[in-house]
């Protein structure tokens, strides 16, 4: 029951209901079940509160009602507090009131294995019953801190107060709203809204996002991912964030190769679903951070911008040298350019009384660490063009005098026009909190400093995917009613009809082979997708007579085999491997990397979600370092890079076709610029039916 993209009466449902029942709800306040009327009435949620229990005529001292048919009004949302087969009687109950919102807090569904999956049906079905809409099940619940709204079983609401902001959590782990609660509070930093989403049974990250993004009360999201379970959806949520000017940030945790044990290319066995999941939070414009800190932190750094849409370069200022090479250092390790100071910024910082060490760092320790100091420098260094963004590293004064760390800093990034961020050396927790209530990006740590320093600079706005070409209905009707591996020859024919040149090919019988020469032989086999581990390849065959020769030696020493291939042999200026798969987690994916046998021990590779215009094929080849002899480099020949980035593209499209999970072309020969590319080996997977 996907969601429109606005419905305004689900969101007020799920984050402003007038009336809530607490089903289960138990007269212990210390147990889960009776912890949300005690976090309910400890925030001050000034809403109708229904507990609903059977057994008790009171809970907690108030009145309590035997079932939902007894309650003296409406419920706008339901949080079940029982075990999961009783959960499943409650949404029945729920589906009979019209209770438009129920969350559920009991596990034992779809992560529970076949028993729990099919629990799992048997609840959505009563929902959908009634147009009930879940949350959960395994839902520590939702938070609203501006209301009050604590309907949670999350211990750390046990605290004294909520501390209203403008971060939205989405988390696929309940525990994980209220460390982020107590993280934040520690640092004056506050949320609007906390959503533990559980199993997404119905309503996902994706959908509820959409939800919120017209929530004036919003103004950044943050994302705690454990996989993606609608990537569609979660996409779309990205692009109305993007376009509503709301960043979305994500931490994922359990990045594990999911899918891999079913790959049989060199592309399955690179592309776990760690890699092609930080390749679709990218593509879809969502910037993910490595550390948790950084989840909290960040959001400062990147509210009210948007992505510079090209590579960018940092400068650091900073009051003492050991701090500033901690943030340099690190930055560097990152991939991340710290620029020095131009000749005209070196001029004026000068003019400030700072003196020039002709570094990349601006050390202004020996000018005096006075607030007129940092404020100059920083001036001249925020109009500098070669800064993107400035990193002000300050040492002990951040710990004793945090007005003379902060002010300083917050007065001058008030009206930069790009990022200022800080990193405080000493514990700092004043000047932090200090720099937070002035909306200025401070960090504890360096290392929570350089990944979203990293996180910002990688950025980019969501990429709209093309459309089918025309060549795809004649590529899926050359694999229709097909299952399981293509042999080699299937693979190649299919490639042809992309429109990917391919080396001439034929099945070697009684016949002359039309082929030139010197020439291969390999081995046809739909089970062996590397034949050169086996011997399944003979290469630089001089004619027709040592071509049969060896046809015939593979032929007694490999068994199970369709026959042979004779192929004229290619040359080029290298080699590219060029893959497809499609990932359990976030769908379609296409890559690049330097071709060959060794390709999965450089692991060098490129991966965009599918499908690609040229223009991203041609990013992902100059991202592959392994690549980069072809692009003229110390004046060697020039590969066709204009041709391999089309052969990506037209591989991609394999995206519209749902049959094929895998397809290889391994090695693709690059020619000199102009003369194209020509594919000499391939594979490819079809899902198999029945």
């Amino acid at each position: 029951m996907p969601a429109p993209p606005s419905d305004p009466g689900l969101f007020k449902a799920l984050f402003e209901p007038t009336s809530i029942a607490l089903i289960g709800a138990s007269d212990d306040p210390a147990k889960n079940a009776g912890r949300p009327l005690r976090f309910l009435r400890r925030h001050g949620y000034a809403g109708a509160i229904y507990p609903v229990n059977p057994q008790r005529a009171t809970i907690q001292g108030e009145r309590a009602y035997a079932s939902l048919a007894d309650l003296p009004g409406p419920v706008d949302h339901a949080y079940i507090l029982l075990g999961a087969d009783a959960a499943i009687a409650a949404i029945e109950a729920c589906a009979s009131v019209r209770v438009p919102v129920a969350t559920l807090l009991a596990d034992g569904f779809a992560e529970a294995g076949t028993k729990g999956v099919e629990r799992q049906r048997r609840l959505l079905a009563a929902a959908a019953k009634g147009g009930v809409r879940l949350v959960g099940p395994n839902s520590l619940g939702i938070v609203n801190a501006a209301t009050g709204l604590a309907l949670s079983a999350n211990a750390a609401l046990q605290a004294e107060r909520l501390l209203p902001g403008n971060l939205m959590v989405l988390s696929q782990s309940g525990s994980l709203i209220g460390t982020l609660l107590s993280r934040g509070f520690a640092r004056g930093i506050g949320f609007s809204k906390l959503i533990s989403v559980g199993n997404e049974a119905d309503l996902d990250i994706g959908t509820i996002g959409s939800l919120a993004v017209d929530d004036p009360q919003t103004a950044t999201f943050l994302l705690f991912l454990e996989t993606v379970r609608q990537p569609e959806r979660l996409s779309a949520f990205a692009r109305r964030a993007h376009e509503a000017g709301k960043p979305i940030l994500a931490y994922v945790l359990g990045r594990s190769d999911l899918g891999q044990e079913l790959a049989v290319s060199h592309t399955g066995a690179l592309v776990g679903s760690r890699t092609a999941l930080t390749a679709f939070l990218a593509d879809r414009g969502i910037a993910r951070v490595d550390c948790l800190e950084t989840l909290i932190e960040a959001p400062a750094l990147f509210m009210g911008r948007h992505p510079l849409g090209r590579p960018g370069a940092v400068g650091i200022v900073t009051t003492t040298g050991g701090g500033g090479a901690m943030i340099a250092d690190g930055l560097g390790g990152a991939g991340v350019t710290v620029a020095a100071p131009s000749p005209a910024t070196r001029n004026a910082l000068v003019a400030a009384g700072i003196a020039d060490a002709g570094g990349r760092i601006v050390d202004v320790t020996l000018a005096g660490t006075r607030p007129e100091i940092m404020t100059a420098a920083l001036r001249a260094m925020i109009v500098a063009p070669e800064f993107d963004l400035i990193v002000s590293v300050v040492g002990s004064s951040a710990q004793f005098y945090p007005e003379l760390a902060a002010d300083p800093v917050a007065a001058a990034a008030k009206s930069a026009s790009k990022p200022v961020s800080v990193f405080a050396v000493p514990e700092a927790p004043t000047t932090l909190e200090r720099l937070a209530r002035a909306g200025v990006p401070a960090f504890r740590t360096p290392e929570s400093c350089v990944d979203a320093v990293r996180a910002f600079l990688v950025w980019r706005q969501p990429r709209t995917r093309p459309s089918a070409a025309t060549f795809i209905a004649d590529a899926a009707r050359s694999i229709a009613n097909r299952a399981g591996m293509l042999d080699e020859l299937e693979a190649l024919t299919l490639f042809a009809r992309l429109g990917i040149a391919c080396t001439p090919t034929v099945f070697l019988d009684d016949a002359p082979p039309a082929i030139a020469y010197p020439a291969a032989v390999k081995i046809l086999s739909p089970s062996i997708a590397h034949k050169t581990e086996i011997g399944g390849v003979v290469l630089d065959l001089a004619d027709e007579r040592a071509l049969r020769q060896a046809a015939n030696d593979l032929r007694k020493r490999i068994a199970n085999s369709r026959g042979v291939l004779a192929q004229t042999m290619e040359c080029g200026l290298g080699e590219a491997l060029i893959g497809y798969r499609w990932d359990p987690q976030v769908g379609p994916v296409v890559t690049v990397a330097p071709g060959g046998v060794l390709t999965e021990l450089y692991g060098d590779i490129a991966v965009c979600p599918a499908p690609v215009d040229a223009t991203t094929a041609a990013d992902m080849i100059a991202m592959t370092r392994g690549l980069r002899a072809l692009t003229g480099y110390r004046n060697r020949p020039r590969g066709d890079l204009a041709a391999l980035a089309d052969a990506i593209a037209r591989l991609s499209q394999l995206a519209f076709i749902p049959a094929v999970q895998e397809a290889e072309i391994n090695p693709l020969i690059v020619r000199a610029d102009g003369a194209g590319i020509v594919a000499v080996d391939g594979l490819a997977r079809l899902e198999t039916t029945g």
